[in-house]
């Protein structure tokens, strides 16, 4: 029988998928739109379209948080929506592998979720690999995982913020931060509610942030944008400096750095001395942060180098795991780990 092999990768922000021999075939927001707790009116692109903007019997959200599967029942849902979408064969003559981009630092009983997610599906399934998040990001980055004798990866997500220690093919340490771009987004709605007296919504919090945010305060910037008065209750505008938004977020910069040099001061000698002639790898959709590369740099004392394609550093290494004889011993399964 012929299998036709997947890798998906699940974030709070986007779902991506890569087709093996076809590259990666789908990238969309990782969100769905329920009426009356029922029905789907929208899911991916579609659905963030109408983020903050549909009636009240109309719930829009991602069924992944954290990094993790929040909601089992909309996720398989939105999962086969997707693989609808590239034609996924579900027939006798082809079966799927799946591999599965993960958080290292989670639970068993998260991982199982992913096998749960999968076996729910209504595409047939062979087989359901899980790789660590960490370990398919650095390949992405081109890293020769089963050989290099150490590597540091900070990965900033929407939901969360992995900071991984890889040597010789296996992760030595790694620290999830649920500090990711969406609580950042959320800082910024409440630093612009508290100064500018504005009600914004997350769109325009992430609008502000690509625009504004930066990893010092040294921008004498400002872009106005619109909301409701928060006394009036009318539709108003308002100048919102790039001050203020440093403000908001730079508390979480300090967190990242904080626990990438606590890891860096935990990791053993050797790998420690390789790090710090390679450097430290800075990927994820978060990194497009201005100045971000100087700031960890400084904190760190540690040379820095950033993702040329931050989005799609995990997604490229789960391509590179599915098609390589080598780099197969990365992916585990889930059958395997879970119910041996």
């Amino acid at each position: 029988m012929a299998v036709q092999k997947y890798g998906l990768d699940l974030g709070t922000g986007s779902i991506k998928i890569y087709k093996e021999g076809s590259g990666c075939v789908l990238k969309e927001k990782n969100m769905i739109a329920i009426r009356k707790k029922t029905e789907m009116t929208a899911f991916g692109d579609d659905a963030y379209a109408i983020y903050e903007r549909s009636p009240g019997n109309i719930r829009v959200f991602s069924p992944i948080q954290k990094g993790v599967i929040a909601d089992l029942k909309d996720m398989k849902l939105l999962l086969d929506l997707f693989l609808r979408k590239i034609k996924c064969s579900n027939g006798f003559i082809r079966s799927n592998e799946f591999y599965f981009a993960v958080p290292s630092d989670i639970t068993e009983v998260e991982k199982r979720a992913f096998f749960e997610l999968a076996s729910g599906s209504e595409f047939k399934t062979k087989d359901l690999f899980i790789v660590e998040k960490p370990v398919a990001a650095a390949i992405g980055e081109h890293v020769d995982l089963l050989h290099s004798p150490g590597t540091m990866i900070i990965d900033l997500g929407a939901g969360t913020v992995e900071i991984s220690v890889l040597a010789l093919g296996g992760i030595v340490s790694s620290r999830l931060l649920k500090i990711g771009g969406d609580i950042m987004n959320e800082a910024i709605c409440d630093a612009v509610k508290e100064n500018c007296h504005l009600l914004i919504g997350q769109k325009t919090a992430e609008l502000l942030k690509l625009e504004l945010g930066s990893a010092f305060d040294s921008s004498e910037a400002s872009l106005t944008v619109p909301g409701r008065d928060l006394i009036s209750g009318l539709p108003s505008r308002a100048d919102v400096k790039a001050s203020l938004i440093h403000q908001a977020i730079k508390k979480y910069l300090s967190q990242i750095t904080d626990t990438a040099r606590e890891l860096f001061e935990h990791t053993p000698p050797e790998i420690a001395r390789s790090i710090s002639i390679s450097g430290v790898i800075v990927t994820g959709e978060g990194s497009r942060l201005k100045h971000l590369q100087l700031y960890i740099e400084r904190a760190l004392s540690l040379p820095v180098v950033m993702s040329e394609y931050p989005d799609q550093s995990v997604i490229l290494g789960l391509g590179a795991i599915m098609s390589g004889d080598k780099l197969k011993r990365m992916a585990f399964s889930v059958k395997e780990a879970i119910f041996s």
